[in-house]
This record gives structure tokens, sequence and C-alpha cells, in this order.
């Protein structure tokens, strides 16, 4: 979506300045119609014509998204260089108003202080000199009455003049945009912390209650829809009080994030982890039965078993859980609150254990008997 807004941008740029090349045409025509050119109305309209049909094929290259490829996508850079050599062929056969090429330069020169860099501007502005100067030139050589020196040599410092200002105004242009650059990268990168702190849990880094709510509500809508089912399982570290009040608060983090890195390798990507609160935590199993869902518990239980922690000698791990399948129109809450019933039924058969929901009943899994 991004490219595509930045493309419109692009083109909708190159759109107005060939309507600006457009109505010079008109321009142009006229002029030569009042005698400003030494060249018959013919070869100023074919020289304008074919200034604007050019600068036309840059905007179609944009158009049919050609430019995507190129280092410079809004073709900037070739937009001006064709106009400013374009102008430059029609002052070398212009009497009198020269000078209005001189404003037309400067307005190509603006066109590129939004887009290019500070190296792009030096170079433009110097290939912009060479062109005035190369178009005296052609004017001196062939009609030598057309130039006063002197004149000519006032008008030519005051456009330096006049270009450095739009250096100086270009350096100040650029010096802002890369600022803006640099504060918008850092608030997208502030957005992105703030929606990650939004969504997951600060200790662990698994999905906190909100966003699995959240989560769960789409499950919902998803199963209300269709024949897709998924599965909750309510899991919590059995006696983990008792390890914070021997060994600490701290070391009953490292356990928390030991714990939630094995729920992360032990889910598919399509499945959710979250930490409901304390020790406990929720899996959201897509696409899942009560047995599958079992056999996912059963595989976490006995790796956690073998969690070790060096330096500290605790009594085994163990967890209890709850596990529940959703059944259509029930809500969120109802759901929750049969697997939290469940798990507590776990607790409450001595831990260490996993109750799940049978469309006829409840089945008990002891892992100490398994």
């Amino acid at each position: 979506m991004q490219q595509l807004q930045k493309q419109a941008l692009r083109l909708r740029r190159a759109i107005l300045a060939n309507l600006g090349l457009f109505l010079n045409v008109f321009l142009c025509l006229l002029a030569a119609q009042l005698g400003y050119f030494v060249v018959d109305s013919l070869w100023v309209f074919i020289l304008v014509t074919g200034m604007w049909l050019g600068h036309l094929c840059l905007v179609l290259v944009i158009y049919f998204s050609k430019n995507i490829s190129f280092q410079d996508a809004s073709l900037t850079l070739a937009q001006m260089l064709w106009v400013i050599v374009g102008l430059s062929i029609l002052m070398s056969v212009m009497q009198d108003i020269r000078s209005l090429v001189l404003m037309a330069y400067l307005l190509v020169i603006l066109f590129g202080t939004f887009r290019l860099g500070l190296k792009e501007i030096y170079a433009v502005t110097g290939f912009t000199l060479l062109c005035y100067l190369a178009s005296l030139y052609v004017i001196y050589s062939q009609r030598p009455v057309d130039i006063q020196v002197t004149q000519e040599f006032f008008i030519f410092c005051g456009f330096v003049f006049v270009l450095i200002g739009f250096v100086f105004m270009a350096m100040e242009f650029n010096f802002l945009r890369n600022n803006l650059g640099e504060r918008h990268r850092e608030l997208k990168g502030a957005l992105a912390r703030i929606s990650d702190l939004a969504i997951t849990d600060e200790l662990t880094g698994l999905y906190n209650r909100r966003h699995l709510l959240e989560m769960l509500a789409q499950q919902r809508a998803l199963a209300n829809r269709s024949q897709y089912r998924f599965v909750v399982c309510y899991l919590d570290l059995d006696h983990f009080k008792k390890v914070n009040d021997q060994f600490g608060h701290p070391f009953g983090d490292r356990v928390l994030t030991a714990f939630a890195r094995l729920i992360d390798a032990s889910l598919r990507e399509v499945d959710i982890g979250a930490r409901m609160g304390g020790e406990e935590f929720v899996l959201i199993l897509t696409d899942t039965d009560l047995n599958a869902a079992y056999g996912v518990c059963q595989r976490i239980q006995e790796k956690w078993a073998e969690q070790s922690f060096s330096a500290v000698q605790i009594p085994p791990l163990t967890l209890s859980g709850g596990i529940a399948e959703f059944n259509v129109p029930e809500s969120v809450d109802q759901l929750l609150e049969r697997a939290d019933k469940l798990l507590y039924q776990a607790k409450n058969s001595g831990r260490n254990c996993i109750v799940m929901e049978q469309p006829g009943g409840q089945v008990m899994f002891n892992f100490e008997g398994a």
C-alpha cells in the first residue's frame, strides 16, 4: 500500500510538470507569432512539442510502473535534465525575451529541490549554467549583434547569484527533509514498540491477556461462521508460590521466562500462547481436537519436567491444566470459564495432571501414572 501511495505521488508531480510544459507550447507559439524567435513558427512548434512529448514519455513510464526498478524511481533528475536541455535550445533561437528562460530554469531547479540530494542539486545547477553558457555561445557565434556583452555579463552574474540562493535553500530543505525522515523513523520505531508492548507480556514475551481475548474473539467468529474448531488449554505451574518464596522473585521470573520459551517452541505458527497473569498461561490451538491438544500439553509437560536451572536445586517442575473445545455459540468468557474449572479440578486432584473435557463427560490424565 505504501508503494502505491508513493507511485501515485510520483505520477501526480510528473503530470503537473507535464501540464506546465503543455502550456509552454502555447506560450512559445504566441511568442513566435509576435516575432520573438529567429526561426519559423513551424520549427518552434516542432521544438516545444518534441520537448513536451519527451517529458510525456517519462510520465507514461511512471504511469505503467516501469520506473520501480530505477534508483531514482521518481525520475526527477531525468525530467529536469530533459527540460533544461529543451529550454536551452529554445533560448538559442530567441530574441529579446531570453530572460524568461532564466525564470524557467529556476522553476525547474525548484521542482527538484524537494526530491534530490545535495550532490544532485549541485550537479543540476552546474549543468544549468553550462547549458546557459552554451546557448549564449550559439547566439554569439551565429548572431553576434543580439549579444550585448556588458548587459549579458550582468544578467549572467545576477543569475548565478540567484542560483546560489537556490542552492542554499536546497541545502536547508535537504536538512529539514533528512531531519524529518529521521524523526519519522524514530516515530515508527516507537509506535512499533508501543504496539508490541500493548499485545505482549513484558516478562515472558508471550501475548498478554488483552490480546488473548482479542484472538479468542476472532477464533470464535471463525468457528461461528464455518466448520472451524479450536481448543483452549488453561495451564498453571504447580507450587510456583513456593518457588518464589524459597528462591526469590528474580528466580521466579527466570522460571516463568523459561516456561514461556518452552511454550513458544512447542506451538505451531498458527497457534497462540499467552500469559494470563502470574503463573497461569493459556494456549489457543487452532483447527485442533481435544486429543491432539492433550498431546501438545503432554509434550510440554515432559520437556518441562526435564528443565533445569544452573546452580539451583529445585523440586521437580510440574504443571496442571484444563482443556476445553469451543462450542458454538458460547461466548469467550464461557469458554474460558469452562477451561478454568477444568484446571481447578486438576489442582484439586493432586496437581501434575490435565483434565480434558469430552462430550460425554470429563477425562483426567495424570502425568505421574503415565
